[in-house]
């Protein structure tokens, strides 16, 4: 058998220019997809540059647009940008407000706790300080809410910190006020309990019977129930003298100018004051309807007042005057739980002097009374 003839010249070079020509085609096509994969990724560049823009763009538009401060920070406090709100707010510019400059703007007593909150902000994953802020166009320091949050990377570490500072200052001014109302009214309700308490001992002492001594305390609880609704309509105003004591007048059927006078400056009497006093005139106005002036045609009660100025202050006089009673007028036998009121419990309450006179031609109480905390306003 004849071996095959070597292969020639021409067939070798051959063979190799189809191997080369075989690498060629494989590096153009893969040059092509390194391409395409490389506008892929432009492409992808592109986009996620447009959609970082498009959120910084967002970004900054809400913090040009809502109203708290907000701000950007490294640890410790240390700021690396403000909003404009933050210029507007505290007059400082972006720059100064920087590192720790913001702490200039904080009230001096507060400064120590912010940076406080600061240090131990990393180990509790948020910062959490109320402080007080000063506001350049009038120098005030209003209370801030300031709470901020760490923005990280993938292993955890702290990128930089994103705070806003929300104007609180009314709120707290509510929250105090709420906490005063509370106590007052706490207060209040125990001045109150103490006053339906004694009111109910001296009936118990007085009272003939249980049936009597039902119906007058159903009738002082009504009276003082009248006196409790013109405070509570304004506690904080205090209750006008002039109401109360026409209020009690026309609950007793007695009409001002057809058989009473009434006739004072304008008093304003805290809730305590007002209580006691108001139960001393429905003890006077019941009185007088059931044996005073009130019980004729053409009786007539004057009640006056006014404030005078002493040594210790500023003190009430009040009159209860009646008239065209004629006969003979005597102080009653026994003190009932009404003349007890006015004789110990205004003085023992309201450190009063009261002075009753049984007389024709009527029956004469005055009331002197220290002013103390009470809004008096004297008219001519």
């Amino acid at each position: 058998m004849t071996p095959p003839a070597p292969p020639t010249r021409e067939a070798e070079l051959e063979a190799e220019n189809a191997r080369l020509r075989q690498r060629v085609y494989d590096a153009e096509l893969t040059a092509e997809r390194a391409m395409a994969l490389l506008r892929a990724a432009d492409e992808q560049h592109r986009g996620l540059e447009k959609q970082l823009r498009r959120s910084r763009a967002d970004l900054q538009s809400m913090n040009n647009t809502i109203h708290q401060l907000v701000w950007r920070s490294r640890d410790e406090g240390d700021w690396t940008s403000a909003s404009p709100q933050w210029s507007a707010y505290s007059g400082q510019t972006e720059e100064q407000s920087l590192g720790l400059g913001w702490l200039d703007i904080v009230h001096p007593d507060d400064r120590q706790p912010s940076l406080a909150a600061w240090h131990v902000a990393p180990a509790e994953g948020t910062l959490q300080v109320d402080h007080r802020l000063r506001r350049v166009s009038d120098g005030a320091y209003r209370w801030f809410q300031t709470r901020a949050t760490p923005m990280r990377d993938e292993a955890g570490r702290t990128l930089e910190w994103f705070g806003t500072s929300t104007d609180v200052h009314e709120l707290r001014g509510l929250q105090v006020r709420q906490r005063l109302l509370l106590a007052d009214f706490q207060h209040q309700a125990r001045n109150t309990l103490a006053l339906v308490r004694v009111m109910a001992q001296g009936l118990a002492r007085t009272s003939q019977s249980v049936d009597g001594y039902a119906g007058q305390l159903d009738d002082r609880l009504t009276a003082f129930s009248r006196v409790l609704g013109a405070v509570t309509r304004d506690p904080e105003s205090g209750v006008d003298l002039e109401s109360l004591v026409a209020e009690e007048l026309v609950a007793q059927v007695a009409r001002e100018d057809d058989q009473v006078d009434i006739a004072g400056p304008a008093v304003l009497l805290p809730s305590e004051i007002a209580e006691t006093l108001g139960l001393a005139i429905y003890e006077l106005a019941s009185n007088a309807v059931e044996h005073g002036a009130l019980t004729k045609p053409n009786g007539r009660v004057k009640v006056t007042w006014v404030c005078e100025a002493n040594e210790a202050g500023t003190a009430l006089v009040f009159e209860w005057a009646e008239t065209n009673l004629f006969g003979r007028i005597a102080p009653p036998t026994q003190s009932g739980s009404g003349i007890n009121f006015l004789e110990q419990t205004l003085v023992d309450r309201l450190k009063a002097d009261v002075a009753l006179t049984f007389a024709p031609p009527g029956l004469r109480c005055t009331i002197r009374m220290p002013l103390t905390d009470v809004a008096a306003e004297m008219q001519p």
